[in-house]
């Protein structure tokens, strides 16, 4: 029983350090970005250059 409890909470805790470094990640992309350039979103952006 503590043993699945333990590994609950383990994915918990990794799920929500994920979350926070993507969302943290987001803010400062949109705070620090290059003005010049449009709004994207650089992990899920097709790479249309590559082809």
């Amino acid at each position: 029983m503590e043993m699945s409890l333990l590994v609950i909470a383990a994915l918990l805790y990794i799920g929500f350090a994920l979350g926070l470094i993507l969302f943290v990640d987001n803010i400062v992309g949109v705070f620090f970005r290059d003005p010049r350039k449009p709004i994207q979103l650089r992990s899920f952006a097709p790479k249309l250059d590559q082809e």
